[in-house]
């Protein structure tokens, strides 16, 4: 297991860590490719639309674990609740959009499995994801 603690923003090396553990416990390239692109898309959303309680922002802790063929990926925050699962599903868009933004949910929700959320103790957001071997 690996687990790491950074500020809200600042979150390249943690993605570097993330990803030279789970290559070194075997994990396939599409399957690592995924996992980069949630955490990433996630802990940018955060840094961008999180909202936390005035002072500095606590650190975000990320635990990531890889056994049988499963990334499992287990984020806590101090921002306000967000439930991704009960986001709605964007639109798709049309050749006619030109609009930047407001898919990055939808393509977390296509490349991993939202486990869980739940609203902790202390008032940390703690979500839980699952990444399997195979096409995404």
């Amino acid at each position: 297991m690996l687990e790491l603690r950074f500020p809200p923003g600042e979150h390249a090396a943690a993605l570097e860590q993330a990803e030279a553990f789970l290559a070194g416990r075997g994990t396939g390239a599409a399957q690592l490719y995924r996992a980069r692109l949630v955490l990433d898309e996630l802990l940018a959303n955060l840094a961008m639309h999180g909202r936390f309680p005035p002072g500095p922002p606590p650190p975000v802790r990320l635990e990531v674990v890889a056994a049988g063929g499963v990334v499992e990926l287990v984020l806590e925050d101090g921002a306000e609740p967000f439930d991704p699962r009960a986001a709605p599903t964007p639109a798709a868009p049309s050749l006619d959009d030109d609009r930047v933004g407001g898919l990055g949910l939808a393509l977390v929700r296509r490349m991993a499995e939202i486990r869980d959320y739940r609203r902790l103790p202390g008032g940390r957001n703690r979500i839980e994801l699952v990444i399997a071997a195979g096409p995404g």
